[in-house]
């Protein structure tokens, strides 16, 4: 097994079962925060029970924190010893409607888990008078929106800034205007993708804050002449910082720092380097954008590319991480799909994936759309219809998240 298996498996916790059952590997979904950039990450809940639970490999985790479900009955020193506090929330999945339903040994076990560095997370009845001795150890309570008006969650939310030390979480956000309300009643972290749809209304700030980036993705797609872009990039002396940080990051792996865009292309030469300009579009998105929304392009390619690197040729492999990367270009460049397209020189086969669903790619992105909503039901569609197991699906989608860490801002 890959040590990105490994890290998917160490996180499919079932808190329903005790921890020496057998499960099956789960998803991420991201939180973000307040500037609506990836700031965590929330296990998807888990139906079946396949697989062992390793040990978990620290190195192979996110280094943001993520949410796990647990169960009061497993917190004991067996299990979280296997686990670590600095990256792992422990969201507790069973208060019950009143503390005698929960027993003493409860309280126990979350007081000795905080003791153990671990924060914990709990649901809004944390809120309820009888829940009193609990509150000093919730360092998050979650708001669930799936069940919760959006009035009744901001007097939560204002509740939980008021009256504890918590921060409060809002989960199933599904719209601007939910986002807003919470964010002014105190919420700091949300889940959802409303971030990812395009507006409604195109933004041209955005566009004119892309135009450099754009030509200089255009010179790159062209093979165009190094003085060229070079003279593009004297007058752009961010954007060329920002590409050769990009290229000297731990993700490209150059055995060498790379110290200029001349020798950039004599590294790894001009077409190579179209992914890491198409980098630099995900990794500095302007202020109405999400930065979320740009990271979420950079795991989409990233994703399409490891799971395409196994069947096709690494021409068409550079060609998948593109095609994951712009499968979001409405949403960077805030204008319909079909006109950010036309904006920059890709082949066919590309557009034929984002706009159409067809060709080579388009099984690659569907998979990677679905990893983001965490669907089981979906994966398991697509895997059978394609031929990829969930595990190694949903596996991929975390390494792919890990190495998207080192582009955000």
């Amino acid at each position: 097994m890959s040590t990105a298996m490994r890290a998917a498996s160490n996180a499919a916790f079932d808190p329903e079962t005790p921890p020496t059952e057998r499960r099956t590997l789960r998803g991420r979904r991201v939180l973000v925060d307040e500037r609506r950039a990836i700031a965590g990450y929330r296990m998807a809940s888990s139906r079946s029970h396949s697989n062992p639970v390793p040990t978990p490999t620290d190195s192979d985790q996110p280094r943001k924190p993520t949410f796990v479900r647990f169960s009061c009955r497993y917190l004991d020193n067996d299990v979280l010893s296997q686990w670590n506090p600095d990256t792992v929330v422990l969201e507790i999945s069973d208060l019950a409607e009143s503390v005698a339903e929960l027993g003493d040994a409860a309280f126990g076990r979350c007081k000795a888990a905080r003791a153990l560095g671990f924060k914990l997370a709990f649901d809004g009845r944390l809120l309820k008078g009888e829940y009193a001795a609990y509150v000093p150890l919730a360092s998050y309570v979650i708001l669930e929106m799936g069940v919760l008006e959006l009035d009744r969650a901001a007097a939560m939310a204002r509740v939980v800034r008021t009256k504890t030390q918590a921060v409060a979480v809002a989960t199933q956000v599904r719209t601007p205007a939910e986002y807003t309300g919470l964010a002014s009643a105190g919420v700091t972290m949300f889940e959802g993708l409303w971030f990812t749809q395009p507006p409604t209304h195109p933004d041209p700030k955005v566009q004119l804050s892309y135009g450099s980036l754009i030509k200089m993705l255009n010179m790159v797609a062209r093979e165009a002449e190094v003085t060229e872009i070079e003279d593009l990039l004297k007058h752009e002396p961010g954007l060329s910082f920002k590409l050769l940080q990009f290229i000297n990051s731990a993700g490209f792996g150059a055995k060498v720092e790379v110290t200029s865009f001349r020798h950039a292309v004599m590294v790894v030469g001009m077409k190579s380097l179209f992914r890491w300009t198409a980098l630099l579009i995900g990794g500095t998105a302007p202020g109405s954008v999400a930065p979320a929304a740009g990271t979420l392009a950079i795991v989409r390619g990233r994703m399409m590319e490891l799971l395409a690197a196994k069947s096709l040729q690494p021409a068409e492999v550079d060609l998948a991480f593109i095609t994951g990367m712009f499968s979001m270009l409405d949403t960077l460049l805030c204008v319909p799909m079909a006109q950010a397209l036309a904006m920059v020189e890709l082949p066919a086969s590309v557009a034929d994936a984002i706009l159409r669903g067809d060709g080579p790619f388009a099984r690659y992105l569907a998979m990677a759309r679905i990893c983001e909503s965490a669907d089981e039901g979906a994966l398991e569609i697509l895997s059978i219809r394609h031929g990829i197991p969930v595990d190694r699906i949903i596996a991929t989608h975390t390494e792919a998240l890990v190495w998207s860490e080192q582009f955000a801002g």
